[in-house]
């Protein structure tokens, strides 16, 4: 990755979990020379190279494993003869701030990812850990797929601190063993992780495992508030530290635009806290006029690193950018106290009864009861009331969650939420709930499965 930032090369990363029609639809778009890939990976990578005619080099990347006649890393590493040449420049020195330094995808929540230009200045310029020192130590399960990645290497590298690496994938054990086994101080998690810890029975344990943690970031996805209190109470003995941070970024900023800066600066459960240094947000209605403290609408972001758009989709660009002003599509307000409210997507907002529903809202509440361990608010459509409000449910695996009925949920709201808010449509309870590649639900694949579920039952 450093090699190819310095050469002035895009990066274009991809999740190594990708089936062969995942990593066409963006490697059409990116069209990359080069292929980076282990060796459970280079069947699809030598497919994908030989049916797009992409006439890329693919070199393996794990240490004891070659394939004949397939290049190697190790062969880019080997130096057999020193030259100095008196005409030789680094790649990096006719870099401009502004050049393309990755070619990130877009979480496709909406639709097909989108490829986000990121400049090598906008990443430069991340204060993602505002207590990282030489002697942190951080980690992420995060690949450089996603945005929390390329963000965790770069602060090791900028800071000199050490950075754990693993490939294993998150369970709640191994996360609390890798944290007490390296005394890591700062980790960058994503909301599914948290909602998963939450669940564990041994709060001494996840305290006494916790114990180093400086900040733990976690971003992705709005985080519900049970989560907020339920961590904020189990990091509540660390008094002299940011503990839980919840922030809140885009790809399309390179980075993070809020956070909930506890005992660094301000922090208030229940919102994505506050502005970070050298970024502009306004709230806009419909129209593109600006609204005040309180008022629900579009949230648009100014920062100083200009964005470069989308790879080859300048219509997309063109929609998302307007007077150099991000349309994020996400709907929220600033309180009074200039902490940050999201509420939802743009497209995840629907009307039932002529009321503006925000199904994060909703789940909250939903999360707030035993045995919950995943829901999802849809709006159903519906000839008088526009949208009725349906609700998916994944039960957890405890005794509360076997015994979780309709009835519990749908009660659990009303006593909670004013009638406006309440569940019209019925509680659908699936095994899970269909993800991106970065954890976000996918809610108009969650209205398919409601819907396919009621076309059965009648």
């Amino acid at each position: 990755m450093v090699a190819s930032f310095l050469a002035g090369t895009p990066v274009n990363a991809l999740y190594p979990g990708f089936d062969k029609d995942s990593v066409s639809v963006i490697y059409k778009v990116t069209r990359p020379k080069i292929l980076f890939c282990e060796v459970s990976n280079y069947p699809i990578a030598q497919d994908i190279n030989r049916e797009l005619q992409l006439e890329a080099k693919i070199f393996i990347m794990n240490d004891d494993e070659r394939l004949q006649g397939v290049g190697h890393i190790e062969d880019l590493l080997k130096i057999e003869k020193s030259q100095i040449k008196s005409d030789f420049r680094y790649g990096c020195h006719d870099l401009n701030g502004d050049d393309i330094a990755l070619i990130m995808c877009s979480s496709g929540t909406t639709g097909t990812p989108k490829g986000v230009m990121c400049s090598h200045r906008s990443l430069l310029n991340q204060k993602v850990c505002l207590t990282l020192k030489s002697d942190s130590i951080i980690s992420t399960f995060s690949t450089m797929y996603w945005i929390s990645g390329i963000l965790m290497m770069l602060s090791s590298l900028t800071s000199g601190c050490l950075r754990v690496i693993t490939s294993r994938s998150f369970t709640t054990d191994y996360f609390l063993g890798l944290i007490e086994r390296h005394k890591i101080t700062h980790f960058f998690a994503s909301g599914t992780y948290m909602a998963e810890l939450c669940m564990y029975k041994d709060i001494e344990h996840i305290q006494r495992a916790l114990a180093s943690i400086d900040t733990l970031l976690v971003a992705g996805s709005k985080i519900p508030l049970a989560v907020q209190e339920k961590m904020n109470g189990i990091l509540a003995c660390n008094t002299r530290r940011p503990g839980f941070n919840v922030v809140y970024g885009m790809t399309e900023l390179s980075g993070i635009l809020s956070s909930n800066l506890y005992y660094v600066a301000d922090g208030l459960e229940g919102t994505e806290g506050k502005l970070l240094p050298n970024t502009r947000v306004q709230i806009c209605d419909k129209k593109g006029q600006r609204l005040g403290a309180m008022e629900h609408g579009e949230i648009c972001i100014w920062t100083p690193y200009p964005w470069k758009g989308y790879f080859k989709n300048p219509e997309a660009t063109k929609k998302a950018l307007k007077h150099d002003w991000l349309q994020t599509g996400d709907i929220g307000f600033f309180d009074t106290e200039g902490f940050l409210h999201v509420c939802s997507r743009d497209n995840d907002v629907f009307k039932s009864n002529n009321f503006q529903i925000y199904p994060p809202m909703i789940e909250d509440v939903i999360y707030r009861l035993p045995g919950i361990a995943e829901t999802c608010i849809v709006g159903i459509p519906d000839l008088v009331a526009a949208n009725l409000i349906g609700c998916a449910v994944v039960r957890n695996k405890t005794v509360e969650g076997l015994k979780l009925s309709t009835r519990d949920v749908v009660e659990h709201v009303k006593a909670h939420m004013g009638s406006m808010y309440h569940i019209t449509d019925g509680v659908y309870f699936i095994e899970s709930l269909p993800k991106t590649g970065s954890g976000k639900i996918k809610r108009s694949k969650v209205l398919e499965l409601i819907m396919e579920i009621r076309n059965n039952v009648k």
